[in-house]
């Protein structure tokens, strides 16, 4: 497969067109075009003779200057073909969400959430959740009950609770990722005080790794990530100082190797305040230099787009400056260690218990993905991997519908368990379409995009965090498929977005009937319908785009397979209050487009009840009419098939 995606300004183009003697159009063409060279491998002339590999050096050097001087003009070179690779994409490096308290899994709202996550495979992939060690009492915002794991010294270890609730993970596919953390009774009287001595602390966590194998199997817990603890420079989740907190991690780290499981560890998840973070993360890596032998896979912080209201509002850049004064101090001090970097609460804002309007909207999405864009630009430049997560997923927070706090669901008055998706869950949606090959990629800062490839074709995130509006030429060439299929996925103003459907209200109320209108735009929407079977002219697929200030797309082009796909299994039915629950069996095929869903009441005619497409395997209809349903499911794949249907009955 071989493609070439351009982005430029419909504007620049026609100027061009009218002034095609312009020698300043000329060279600033030229120009762009010498230092943006057409090829996957994103190698010019000069690189190609001196030898230099793609993805080894990452980012060309005056690539944003040379940006900079075109963005006056309107216009944003880039070409790719996909004969090469920049590098590696993993979704599984943004895909990751954060619940506090892990009683709270197994809560009927938040299994509600899972089953959600679940529903869209390849869309989710990892839960951090606090509390592993001091479970049995729901948290809400921070750590103050001791909890029953371990209430004295001379009683047993009961790790029954924490043990369900990440069955609730495992089974679901979903990795936990756990900082080690808090304490219980039998280690210190408060659940955020160091004790004087860790022993106990150090059985504690042999007892749980050993539970945990136990339980799931050694194969399973190698793939989770644990983590030391949870920001120790801040008061409400450590009691001890930051020396202390060293101590600590050298007798976790001595603990998890002494239990004898292949695990991976790291630390040490500061908050990466804008006055002590650089400093916290040098002398933890100054402590690793010095204890060469210490256990630790990678280095996790919160660097969050603001901290502190005197740096105004969020800035993508401010996660890209912690990242890279990471891996420059780690390269230093620590040159021989192959550390992951993890930003594990890269959130546009501290405080996913204030209400903040951003999170229900369009500006949420539009974050995340130019968070994954930047640092998975920053993963091809240095050769080693940059993680970005949001603490996203507090279901528990949730009070009213709209109310601002930073979850992937809102609630409808119908109860706590009604959940209506914001648009923040669409972009996970979109992630789920990434190939795992970067073809292109343009870190901002204010317009990012990347194009990957992978085995269901090539898929294109862009977005824009500020600055105007823009008119973006999308273009692919040297398509080696006779025909292909192509859809656009959009969240805007207007599109996947039920809170800008229900007038922006912060609170909101969503009775049943605002509920039906809203669930259906709650989805992850297309700008215009699914293009099956396109026959590329020459070769060459192109459409223009609007970009409005934090609308997202998702480009998608796939190969036409003419072939139906599937049909959907395990379609089943239970009620919720006045509503029904329709839930089956997801569709993990790569040319997996949408489901269609239809009801009829009686003898009456089939209705579509679900937008088009609808993603996830399950969707809730609301408030049916009395009387016999029966329910008409499809799967609908890219390349506009439908497989043969299921009924059910009720």
């Amino acid at each position: 497969m071989s493609a070439t995606v351009r982005s430029c300004s419909r504007s620049m183009v026609a100027t061009a067109s009218r002034k095609r003697g312009s020698a300043r159009m000329r060279a600033m063409v030229a120009a762009a075009v010498m230092a943006f060279p057409v090829g996957l491998s994103g190698r010019s002339p000069a690189r190609r003779a001196a030898g230099v590999k793609p993805g080894k050096e990452g980012i060309m050097p005056g690539r944003r200057a040379v940006l900079a001087g075109l963005a006056a003009a309107g216009l944003a070179p880039g070409s790719v073909s996909a004969k090469g690779s920049l590098g590696t994409f993993r979704r599984g490096d943004f895909d990751m969400v954060g619940v506090f308290d892990i009683d709270w899994l197994v809560e009927p709202r938040m299994v509600r959430m899972l089953d959600a996550m679940a529903a869209s495979p390849g869309a989710f992939g990892a839960v951090r959740v606090f509390g592993v060690l001091n479970a049995g009492e729901r948290e809400a915002t921070f750590p103050v009950s001791s909890g029953s794991t371990w209430p004295a010294p001379d009683a047993p270890m009961d790790f029954a609770a924490p043990l369900a609730a990440l069955e609730a993970l495992v089974s679901r596919g979903l990795v936990p990722f756990l900082p080690l953390a808090f304490f219980p009774a039998a280690v210190s009287p408060r659940p955020i005080d160091p004790p004087a001595d860790f022993g106990r602390w150090q059985v504690l966590i042999r007892g749980f790794l050993d539970a945990a194998v136990a339980r799931f199997g050694a194969a399973e817990v190698a793939r989770w990530w644990l983590e030391v603890w949870n920001e120790p420079n801040m008061p409400p989740f450590w009691g001890g100082g930051f020396d202390r907190y060293l101590e600590f991690y050298r007798a976790t780290a001595a603990a998890v190797r002494d239990a004898g499981h292949a695990v991976r560890l790291g630390g040490p998840v500061i908050a990466w305040m804008p006055d002590e973070g650089p400093a916290l993360m040098r002398r933890f890596l100054e402590f690793l230099r010095d204890e060469p032998g210490l256990p630790c896979d990678f280095l996790s912080y919160h660097r969050k787009g603001v901290w502190v209201e005197a740096e105004g509002a969020p800035r993508i850049a401010r996660l890209v400056e912690a990242a890279e004064a990471t891996a420059a101090m780690a390269r230093a001090l620590v040159p021989g260690r192959r550390l992951a970097l993890v930003n594990d609460e890269a959130d546009m804002k501290v405080g996913f218990d204030a209400p903040y309007a951003p999170r229900l909207d369009e500006r949420f999405p539009s974050w995340l993905a130019a968070s994954a864009i930047a640092h998975a630009a920053l993963s091809l430049r240095h050769g080693q991997r940059f993680l970005a997560a949001a603490d996203n997923a507090n279901q528990h927070l949730v009070r009213a519908p709209f109310d601002g706090r930073r979850a992937l669901f809102t609630r409808t008055a119908a109860g706590p368990e009604d959940l209506l998706k914001l648009p923040v869950f669409g972009f996970y949606e979109m992630l789920r379409l990434l190939g795992d090959r970067v073809l292109s990629i343009e870190p901002g800062p204010a317009f990012y995009a990347m194009t990957t490839a992978g085995e269901a074709g090539i898929a294109a995130l862009l977005t824009l965090q500020e600055g105007t509006a823009r008119r973006l030429r999308w273009e692919a060439s040297d398509i080696p498929w006779p025909r292909a299929n192509l859809a656009v996925f959009r969240i805007d103003g207007r599109r996947s977005n039920a809170f800008a459907a229900a007038g922006r209200e912060m609170p909101g109320r969503v009775d049943a009937a605002a509920a039906r209108r809203l669930r259906r735009v709650a989805e992850l929407g297309v700008q215009a319908p699914l293009r099956p079977g396109l026959v590329p002219r020459g070769g060459r697929v192109a459409l223009d785009l609007d970009l409005s200030p934090h609308a997202t797309l998702l480009v998608w082009l796939t190969p036409f397979d003419p072939a139906p796909p599937a049909a959907p299994a395990g379609l089943g039915a239970e009620p919720r209050g006045g509503d029904l629950l329709l839930r089956w069996q997801p569709d993990r095929s790569p040319g997996f487009y949408a489901y269609e869903l239809r009801r009829r009441a009686g003898a009456g005619p089939w209705r579509r009840i679900a937008p088009m497409p609808l993603r996830g395997a399950e969707w809730v209809d609301t408030a049916p009419p009395a009387g016999p349903l029966e329910y008409r499911l499809r799967a609908v794949s890219a390349s506009g098939l439908r497989s043969a249907a299921v009924t059910l009955r009720r």
